[in-house]
């Protein structure tokens, strides 16, 4: 059985894992001024954005470099960025 402070731990980084990617995703609202992504996730330095459709993936690949720049003045922590189709 794990130890409480383990659990307490993994309780705590759950919840901070959240609130960050729901600061992440209110950010790239406002950074990429897109309504047709969004930032679905956050691992390992990877945020992870949904684009609606082809049209949207093709714009945001076209803009990746300046968009990691400015999301990263907010969040030093996002590496890199994966686009992907669908919400």
């Amino acid at each position: 059985m794990d130890p409480i402070k383990d659990i307490v731990a993994q309780i705590m980084g759950q919840m901070s894992s959240h609130t960050f990617l729901g600061d992440i995703q209110s950010a790239w609202e406002r950074i990429a001024q897109d309504k047709h992504s969004k930032a679905v996730g956050f691992k390992e330095g990877c945020l992870t954005v949904s684009a609606q459709n082809s049209l949207c993936l093709v714009r945001l690949n076209l803009n990746r470099e300046k968009l990691l720049k400015d999301i990263r003045k907010e969040f030093p922590s996002v590496i890199k960025i994966n686009f992907k189709a669908g919400r």
